[in-house]
């Protein structure tokens, strides 16, 4: 049973990871109001399937979010009122066509019998006030939590981190995921996924370093892609996910199957050609050395089935530290087998073929 200190949304993630193993995760403390790397695998198929409490109603909010609900507030009369929208919610992910205006503060429409909003006015104020780009959770009865994590498995802090327009990043040891200059997540992840042709991947596709989960969401969604493996090392990024929005797909697609662990420790035991395209987007070489490795590069080209392809995410080309990187991954995958290995320069990577 989850401790009354313990918020539902939080508790289904705890429960979550106690069944499936994954320990190392410092959880975000949550207040009510008023009062070493990982190395198992976790195939997370196996779980149970994802149920809706999964997700439950509450806001997620930055700062331009809180902004705008903060100013229903000359709106709030004694009663409860449903206000028309329309209104972002959760990082730009939905529309919302109508909020419940409390006298307290905001709630959605199907709280209508609850006397707890989702957001006190209070906390709308806070939010808008901050001014360290967060993303903030928050539910009916607590306060509002920034959406950051500290994992033991990796040492590492991550927080999720709003975009003007579309779906947020994460700051991983204070390193972006995502390009940002002059792009945004959605567009990267286009990038990405087109290295491999117009049509994109095909087939069966790894994804190797899920973070966020977009490119395995994105993949999955295209309709020559059978199936999606996706392979995260950390838990503290599993956790960023579940509080996410726009990562929810990687729980409810049929299409996707999770794995937890180190890459170089489960890339070994996945099947000889089991896979038509490869994705590998790891983290800057500083903070991931291994996946750049010759060893790994081997076990990236063992797994595609002959003619199929790997696109390998480095870093701008034309910048003087990966224009260096450029030239060792680029050797290192022929001396692993790779051919026709070439620039994708709007992606920023390498695309090669398994001969």
């Amino acid at each position: 049973m989850a401790s009354s200190s313990t918020p539902p949304a939080l508790f289904v993630f705890a429960m979550f990871a106690s069944t499936c193993g994954v320990s190392g995760l410092a959880l975000p403390s949550r207040t009510r109001t008023g009062s070493g790397a990982a190395r198992s695998l976790v195939r997370f198929a196996d779980a149970a399937p994802a149920e809706p409490q999964l997700f439950p109603l509450l806001f997620v909010l930055c700062r331009r979010e809180a902004l705008q609900l903060a100013g229903l507030r000359a709106q709030a009369a004694a009663e409860a009122r449903l206000v028309d929208g329309p209104f972002v919610i959760d990082l730009g992910f939905t529309t919302r066509q109508q909020l419940l205006v409390l006298p307290t503060g905001v709630a959605l429409p199907a709280g209508a019998a609850s006397e707890s909003p989702c957001v006190t006015w209070d906390e709308l104020d806070e939010i808008a006030r901050d001014k360290r780009d967060s993303a903030w959770e928050c539910e009916a009865g607590y306060k509002p939590v920034r959406i950051e994590t500290f994992s033991e498995a990796t040492n590492r802090h991550a927080k999720l981190l709003p975009v003007d327009n579309g779906c947020p990043t994460a700051v991983l040891a204070g390193f972006n995921m995502h390009r940002m200059k002059g792009t945004n997540p959605v567009a990267d992840t286009k990038e990405k996924l087109s290295a491999f042709g117009s049509l994109g991947p095909s087939g069966t596709v790894l994804d190797v370093c899920t973070g966020l989960g977009y490119t395995s969401i994105a993949a999955s969604r295209l309709p020559g892609v059978e199936r999606v493996t996706t392979i995260e090392l950390d838990p503290g990024m599993v956790e960023m996910q579940r509080r996410n929005p726009w990562s929810r797909e990687l729980f409810t697609s049929p299409k996707i199957e999770r794995l937890l662990g180190d890459a170089t420790v489960v890339l070994p035991g996945l099947h000889s050609g089991a896979f038509s395209c490869v994705c590998h987007d790891p983290p800057m070489s500083s903070l991931a050395g291994d996946l750049y490795g010759l060893q790994f590069y081997q076990e990236l080209y063992r797994v595609l089935r002959p003619s199929g392809r790997l696109f390998h995410y480095i870093g701008d080309p034309d910048s003087k530290a990966s224009g260096q990187l450029f030239k060792g991954v680029g050797a290192r995958l022929r001396e692993a087998g790779f051919a026709d290995v070439k620039l994708a320069k709007d992606a920023f990577g390498l695309i090669a073929t398994r001969s």
